[in-house]
């Protein structure tokens, strides 16, 4: 087994630097919080794009982000859909501490990572982004990303405030080179 994993993301981690506070630590701009990296501080060994068949909304109430809406994708597969993300590729240890931190939990919280390739999914009740979603593999690496752990179905929408939004925009030029047109019709398209 590789002891990487692409870890794919789709909202604010799209922009290198916001990502890298995950692993080395510290306060995205913007944000209120500062995060205390991984224990392991190495950067990915590479990033790339990926699309990612699942829905794009914002949601909820964030206290980091202005307390308005975050980024999650839709619990359903959807061929149709076409949420823009990068994939960065790190150790399975990184993105196990990256999903502790997104979720303000300590280490003892263990994700199962062969019930999650084995069932496409898995859930790490009651955390906002707790489902771990397997999307495939990609270079002889497995690639995760994690969600909201409710269903759409009944999600009051809540757009982004301007910080989170403006990082979002940032990481949609880094990554994939857009104009702001195309960065507001996509954005719109999920809500924003």
């Amino acid at each position: 087994m590789s002891e990487y994993v692409w870890y794919a993301s789709y909202g604010s981690n799209l922009l290198l630097k916001r990502f890298m506070c995950y692993i080395e630590g510290g306060r995205p701009e913007g944000s209120k919080t500062t995060y205390k990296g991984c224990t392991n501080k190495e950067p990915p060994k590479g990033d790339k794009r990926i699309t990612i068949p699942y829905g794009l909304y914002f949601a909820k109430n964030s206290k980091s982000w202005e307390n308005k809406g975050v980024a999650f994708i839709k619990s359903i597969k959807d061929p149709d859909a076409q949420t823009l993300g990068r994939m960065y590729l790190i150790t399975w240890e990184q993105f196990t501490q990256i999903v502790h931190q997104e979720n303000n939990i300590g280490p003892s919280t263990r994700i199962d990572f062969d019930t999650t390739i084995k069932n496409g999914e898995s859930l790490i009740p009651p955390l906002w982004y707790g489902r771990i979603i397997y999307l495939g593999d990609e270079e002889g690496h497995p690639i995760f990303t994690f969600t909201a752990k409710w269903e759409y179905d009944g999600i009051i929408p809540n757009p982004p405030g301007e910080k989170y939004r403006r990082t979002i925009e940032k990481g949609l030029k880094e990554a994939y080179g857009m104009n702001d047109d195309e960065i507001s019709a996509y954005l719109r398209k999920a809500g924003a």
